[in-house]
């Protein structure tokens, strides 16, 4: 039976002197893309789940834009309701009207920056009575 001494367990090899001990330029390389594969899990994962909230959001912005300058057009007597068709009535307002009394006549209001794809979305938070345009933060059709 052999011993197998403490010193044999020990590296042949001394460090050489002047040499830092530290990770390797590959080590460092691959620890940078682990952290960058875990952070896009991290973040398409969290930004997924609040998808719905921000659209519900960005909706209500939208329907609160169309109201406010709806009744601003209303106020400054441009005709641009159309009777019974709240979608009607918001399309018209989007492609402008001008005021006809007031300190708004003559001024155009219009709802440019509202892009036709976002009408819908936006539409489920605006009601529609008796000509006026109204914002419903719940999003519920009276």
């Amino acid at each position: 039976m052999s011993l197998i001494s403490a010193a044999a367990l020990l590296p042949k090899t001394q460090p050489k002197k002047g040499v830092a001990a530290g990770f390797s330029l590959f080590e460092l390389l691959a620890a940078i893309c682990l952290v960058g594969i875990f952070s896009s899990i991290a973040f398409g994962w969290y930004g997924g789940n609040n998808r719905n909230v921000i659209e519900q959001v960005i909706n209500q912005r939208n329907a609160q834009e169309i109201v406010s300058l709806g009744v601003y057009a209303t106020m400054g007597g441009a005709d641009f309701v159309v009777p019974g068709d709240k979608q009607a009535t918001v399309v018209k307002l989007t492609g402008g009207v001008t005021g006809q009394q007031g300190m708004w006549k003559d001024k155009l209001f219009s709802l440019a920056n509202l892009r036709a794809e976002d009408l819908p979305g936006a539409l489920t938070f605006v009601n529609f009575e008796s000509g006026l345009l109204l914002y419903d933060p719940a999003g519920q059709q009276l």
